[in-house]
């Protein structure tokens, strides 16, 4: 039986991934020392080198000195032994970036799988969200976004279609929605007002994100506007919360006491000058 450090990482892999995947319950005993030696056919040294890994990662617990369990928490996208960290993303206050291009900006690739795509009539609450008439058309995207393979955030666009005729026949797996609407529809986004909440992970949310329910998350809901202060769309992002900072510059009054102040600038904590958040 060999004790090799790549045998001790396949058995921790292959632990982990039971765990990962929910077919070792949260306060389940784990197999034994000799089941999984048996199992891999490797010693029992090289089992305890494995669970000593996991235990490291915060996936397993020692009971009563002898018996492993899986943690009641485990902790999701920590790196498997012998792997990488894999990598977060971070945004500064930077002009508005989209998903793609700020994941290429960071070395990671980007992809998406679509949720819902429909185009539809809008109710009273969105027309006043959107700036148009209650019942016009609207198209309705959700997708799940991924970098580097990994789930990283959920968002949920409407998009007024009267401007974008069609909109809703692209397929958004592969096409970037502003880009879309750039280069078909000529709207161009130049402005957002946004709102950041840290909130826990909903059941639906902690599942498509591999999360456990109640896991941070952080919220993102944005109204992006072209340059005719026309809204070309409403989107609530729901972002891992390891996977994604946020990060600004806040400027106080004697930072600008340079710039004449106007009614349009806040008062008091201070102004976010150039505020950034990815969009989809």
């Amino acid at each position: 039986m060999s004790t090799s450090p790549a045998l001790h990482r396949k058995v921790a892999q292959h632990l982990r991934e039971r765990i990962e995947s929910g077919v070792i319950a949260p306060g389940s005993r784990m197999p034994s020392e000799r089941v999984l030696a048996d199992q891999f056919d490797v010693s029992r040294v090289t089992v305890r080198h494995a669970l000593k890994d996991l235990e490291l990662a915060g996936l397993v617990n020692v009971v009563a000195g002898a018996r492993w369990v899986r943690a009641e928490t485990p902790a999701p996208l920590s790196p498997r032994p012998g792997e990488p960290e894999p990598e977060s993303i971070e945004e500064g206050a930077t002009g508005l970036v989209s998903f793609s291009d700020l994941a290429a900006a960071n070395g990671l690739t980007s992809s998406s799988k679509v949720l819902k795509c429909l185009t539809r009539a809008c109710s009273l609450d969105e027309a006043d969200l959107l700036g148009i008439a209650p019942g016009a058309p609207v198209v309705e995207l959700a997708r799940l976004r991924y970098l580097d393979g990994i789930p990283t955030l959920i968002d949920f666009s409407l998009i007024p279609e009267g401007p974008a005729p069609g909109l809703g026949e692209h397929d958004f797996t592969t096409a970037s929605l502003y880009s879309t609407l750039a280069e078909r529809y000529g709207l161009h986004a130049v402005r957002a007002d946004c709102v950041i909440e840290a909130r826990g992970a909903t059941t639906e949310i902690a599942e498509r994100l591999g999360l456990p329910s109640g896991d941070p998350v952080l919220e993102i809901v944005q109204t992006t506007f072209d340059e005719n202060r026309r809204v070309v769309q409403w989107c609530r992002s729901v972002y891992r919360g390891d996977r994604y900072r946020f990060r600004a510059a806040l400027e106080g009054q004697a930072g600008r006491a340079h710039h004449p102040q106007t009614a349009a600038e806040p008062t008091g904590r201070g102004v976010v000058p150039h505020l950034a958040r990815l969009y989809p």
